[in-house]
């Protein structure tokens, strides 16, 4: 049978059942479609893997247990909505799991990024990318990558280094650190954004030259907008005095000040709301009603000039403000354009594309395709679409899937579900939008709707996770947050939107706690957790700690929570807990790294022997034991430590494989006794890099930047206290939510917009978005208010996720912050629960808690036994015992045609370019064979060569002690760099330059020399000798 297309939104509270709902449209579809594979034309979109995993274990798991003829409760709803009999739902659901596990590659219950790479994977060819191009999900190395590319040419670009420059410069005045890489890093994360990433398109013809031209044409046209407003200031006084007024004829002498602070103060002079001569202007109260009637008419004949020139004054401050908000962005602007610019070239070097470009390359290349061909180009037409918190799909993202969900609406028995919840839109700066889904959701005639076939909206309305007073609390409270937010719409969704029916579970309780502000400021600081600690003290002994749940803003703040439950013996579970950086264990095999890699490193040192000394439990006194390394080399170092049973072979150790290299160091210093978690992890880490072929030098670049954020993937711990952000929080529930925090609400970190240029060589500028903005044009104004709005509702959008986390017990811990008025403060947290609970009738100053329900009711959730097995010892063998052979470095260029040639003439240009006098020759040579870039044979064969190069009659000076060297310096001249192999200076400071050069004589050679005497020369050198050494079987030299 034949129906027509459906599009359902469901407005999905926290709580209501939106998995349930979803799961439960999805198996409708399959259960009453005629087409046993119809699960094919499924698309299931969710916004995390997690929630996708859960989606499709739920619908499994409800196929299996209908297959089974188990009536649970959705068994009932379907069977009541459908109207099946129950040996038909068993029978279809026995076959349909069946035919889902027989398929599961076609099972398409996914995330919007998974789905995305599909389309892309298809078109890669239509978009000039290779069929093995690769995914980067970690954006911010390459940008670290594009960072230190462009600050390496400094000194080498003059045009880039000016610029930088001119950056760092800047920060200083901000009172900020000039060394501008940090900064650089964080600022440099604006090129991810949806919304700007088109602005920098446009950009990207833009060279510094063009940016510096506009700057010096902002920088004149400043200098014109504040001599206009010092004529203005002039202008108007001369027409007061012509008239024979003074300035204290005006009311306390406001607008004459006004055209005074013009001439003396024009960049400084306040307007608008700045001061109240805007309001007198509009009243028309510019005199006090005793002034003389004489005077008043005088000033009634010279206010229309004046009030224009007040009027020019504002249009000229809003130039200057605009002007100037520009200037101050050229800089930045330009910096960031260059960092877009390395991030592209380092994309297309290495085949790389950002999963965070995926909805803009489909946008531009992919959308305006027809559908039945995108359809065709990723191998399934889908005639059904789910989309899960819709709230948090971005605009660019919606707007590629209409086209594909409007080709399927226009048919038959297709249908679209959208379920999501604007008070939950957390995820602005992922480029989520509630304005998007609030218009999507509403009932409203004028509300747009992207297809032809008429929405149905409805509500989930029924509370199922809280209690009957978490609910209650919720819904009086967020009412009340309503009026606090400017927005109209935003303010309707939580006065019309926040209300929920409660469940049959009644009671349960919320507390509100207010702290008051210490004096001493590290106690201040532990405030919080101290209250934290004490509220969990005072729960029923019988309740398990892993009820509890403490929600935190930021990681820094859990951090201490952490920290202090950890000190008192709570057992926790916090995503900082199991960061592998807090391991004695991984931290150690980090140190040691350090120290093989710089074996005059003395803290690595120090602190790995803090570490042996305690994990030997040596019982000499500690600093004695310190005493007897520290001054030792590395390889008396691990001699001595044989003699605690450490026996660490560093010349196995440099000849092996970077995974090898890591198990060698846990299996000498015994630190596999045990499994250890950490350990463990860190080991997968260190795979990983080494299938990326990193160096030491490249883990330990990455450990820096990866070791706040790498951790132990572990199983949920019954008995232990969760501590974790409300992003991590969402969809999830806890009997028990301690939330201890005090938001700033309008609290933005360096925001920044695009705000329209009247030049169009730069439509549009990047600009900080300050209180500056609001002044500098309507457009300003509507942006600053704009973002005002969307911060508000950021702000209670976290408020609400964190308070509707709770099944039956709700903790508040907030600040006691008051003016000396006794007001409460409307900027924060704090503020709108005193005005809550003034609203209520509660509030007492003098009362710091406040109770909704039965805090003394037990919570029914008791200790658990945790449901898993550990692995007891940790199973390491040398690489050797497993009976692989491996291709050394060394081997991969010795004995063959190219290695004759260029790897050999590589390695002997390394070699000799660390060595000095020829009594470093054994020295550096020994290093390489440690390392295990040279085997014995290679290792005397070189010592040979280049002992011939340094004993030949002609050149044997150039190696004694008494000259002065310098091998590979960077010499840059007139904007280019040159790198001789080897300077040698005499007494006299004259030079000799020497080249390395292997094969046949080229007179590329020659030229090349000629043009470092040229350098050298042009710097006031004294050039003796340019020599070309030859190193072959034998070693011939050419002098010119």
């Amino acid at each position: 049978m034949q129906q027509s297309s459906t599009f359902q939104i469901y407005n999905a509270s926290a709580g209501s059942g939106k998995t349930f709902t979803l799961v439960k449209e999805y198996l409708k579809i399959v259960l009453i479609s005629t087409d046993d594979f119809i699960f094919q034309k499924i698309l299931a979109i969710t916004f995390t893997n997690k929630a996708a995993a859960e989606m499709k274990q739920r619908v499994l798991i409800s196929l299996k247990e209908f297959s089974k003829g188990k009536k649970t409760p959705i068994f009932l709803i379907l069977q009541q909505e459908t109207g099946l009999e129950t040996s038909v739902i068993q029978k279809k659901s026995k076959k349909i799991l069946h035919l889902i596990l027989q398929n599961y590659a076609a099972f398409y219950i996914t995330t919007i990024d998974s789905f995305t790479h599909k389309i892309i994977k298809s078109f890669a060819f239509d978009l000039g990318l290779s069929q093995n191009f690769e995914v980067e999900m970690n954006a911010t190395d390459l940008l670290d990558q594009a960072i230190d590319v462009l600050i390496s040419r400094i000194g080498v670009h003059k045009e880039l280094t000016q610029v930088l420059i001119e950056y760092s410069l800047e920060k200083s005045d901000d009172d900020k650190s000039w060394d501008i890489s940090r900064d650089l890093s964080e600022f440099s994360r604006i090129l991810l954004n949806e919304e700007d990433i088109t602005h920098f398109r446009r950009l990207s013809e833009k060279s510094l030259q063009d940016f510096k031209s506009l700057q010096q044409k902002l920088n004149a046209h400043q200098k014109d907008v504040i001599a206009s407003m010092v004529a203005i200031g002039e202008e108007a006084l001369q027409i007061i005095n012509q008239h024979q007024l003074d300035v204290k004829d005006f009311y306390r002498s406001m607008l004459p000040n006004h055209f005074l602070s013009l001439i003396k103060k024009p960049e400084s002079t306040k307007f608008f709301d700045q001061s109240t001569l805007k309001k007198r202007i509009e009243d028309r109260e510019l005199y006090s009603k005793s002034t003389s009637e004489d005077i008043v008419s005088s000033i009634e004949e010279v206010l229309p000039k004046i009030l224009k020139l007040y009027q020019d004054s504002e249009l000229l401050y809003q130039q200057l403000l605009q002007t100037k908000l520009v200037l101050k962005s050229i800089i930045p602007l330009a910096v960031l354009n260059n960092i877009n610019l390395e991030l592209t070239s380092i994309k297309e070097d290495n085949n790389i594309r950002l999963n965070a470009e995926f909805n803009q390359l489909i946008s531009d290349n992919i959308q305006d395709q027809p559908a039945p061909f995108i359809y065709e180009r990723i191998g399934q037409k889908f005639m059904h679409y789910f989309i899960d918190e819709m709230q948090d799909t971005s605009v660019l993202q919606w707007k590629n899937l209409i086209p594909l969900i409007d080709n399927s609406l226009a048919q038959e028995n297709t249908s679209l579900l959208l379920v999501g919840d604007a008070k939950q839109a957390i995820y602005r700066w992922r480029g989520g939008k509630a304005a998007q889904f609030i218009e999507l959701g509403s009932e409203n005639e004028a509300a747009k709707n992207p297809f032809l076939i008429q929405k149905k909206i409805q509500e989930l309305g029924v509370n199922y996770r809280s209690y009957s007073e978490i609910i209650q609390f919720n819904n009086s409270f967020f009412k009340h947050v309503s009026q606090f937010l400017q927005n109209p719409s935003y303010s309707n969704l939580f006065l019309h939107n926040s209300g929920q029916e409660e469940n049959e579970l009644k009671g349960g309780s919320v507390s509100v706690s207010f702290l008051e502000k210490l004096k001493d400021k590290e106690e201040d600081e532990l405030k919080y957790a101290k209250k934290v600690y004490q509220i969990i003290q005072q729960l029923d002994s019988k309740v398990s700690l892993g009820a509890v749940c403490v929600l935190v803003r930021k990681r820094s703040e859990g951090v201490v929570v952490a920290n202090y439950l950890s000190e008192n013996n709570l057992e926790i579970v916090s995503s900082e807990t199991l960061l592998l950086s807090t391991s004695e264990k991984v931290n150690f095999i980090i140190n040691f790294l350090k120290y093989t890699l710089q074996s005059n490193d003395k803290e690595s040192l120090l602190e790995l022997l803090y570490f042996l000394h305690k994990h030997l439990n040596s019982s000499i006194e500690k600093h004695a034991f310190f005493a007897d390394f520290i001054d030792l080399e590395l390889y008396e170092v691990l001699e001595l430590l044989k003699e605690y049973n450490c026996n660490f072979d560093i010349i196995l150790y440099h000849q092996s494989p970077f995974y090898e290299k890591i198990e060698q160091i846990i299996r000498s210093f015994h630190l596999q006794d045990t499994t250890d978690a950490y350990v463990q992890f860190f080991l997968d880490e260190v795979l990983a890099q080494q299938q990326k072929e990193s160096s030491i030098q490249d883990f330990l670049d990455f450990w820096e930047q990866k070791k706040e954020s790498l951790s132990v993937v572990t199983s949920e711990n019954p008995n232990a206290i969760k501590i974790m952000t409300i992003h991590k929080s969402k969809g999830l529930e806890f009997p028990i939510v301690i939330f201890p925090c005090d938001l700033n609400i309008y609290q933005d970190i360096k925001p920044k917009a695009w705000l329209a240029n009247n030049s169009d060589y730069f439509p549009a500028m990047m600009v900080s978005l300050n209180k500056e903005l609001q002044y500098a044009s309507n457009k300003g104004k509507e942006i600053y208010d704009e973002r005002r709005a969307a911060l508000e509702l950021d702000s209670f959008n976290l408020l609400y996720v964190a308070l509707t986390r709770a099944a039956e017990q709700l903790y508040i811990i907030t600040e006691k912050k008051l003016h000396k008025s006794g007001l409460e403060d409307f900027n924060y947290y704090s503020g709108i629960f005193i005005s809550f609970l003034k609203e209520n009738n509660l509030w007492d100053e003098g009362k710091n808690e406040y109770i909704f329900g039965n805090i003394n009711k037990k919570v029914m959730t008791y200790a658990k036994e945790a449901s898993c097995q550990t692995q007891e010892t940790f199973i390491s063998t040398p690489w050797k015992n497993h009976q692989i052979r491996l291709l050394a470095n060394s081997s991969i260029f010795w004995g063959t045609t190219r290695g004759e040639a260029k790897e050999y003439g590589t390695f002997i240009h390394k070699i000799l370019s660390e060595v000095l006098t020829k009594d470093d020759v054994v020295k550096v040579l020994k290093k390489y064979y440690q390392q295990g870039e040279l085997d014995l044979v290679e290792k005397d064969l070189l010592q040979q060569r280049i002992l011939k190069i340094m004993l030949h009659p002609k050149l044997q000076k150039y190696y004694l002690e008494d000259v002065t060297v310098y091998n590979e310096r960077e010499i840059v001249y007139d904007q280019q760099i040159v790198i001789p192999d080897r300077l040698v200076f005499d007494h006299e400071n004259k030079v000799t330059i020497i080249d390395y050069k292997t094969g046949i004589p080229k007179e590329a050679h020659r030229f090349q020399l000629e043009n470092y005497a040229r350098v050298l020369e042009s710097l006031k050198y004294t050039v003796l000798k340019k020599v070309l050494v030859y190193s072959n079987e034998t070693v011939s030299v050419e002098e010119f």
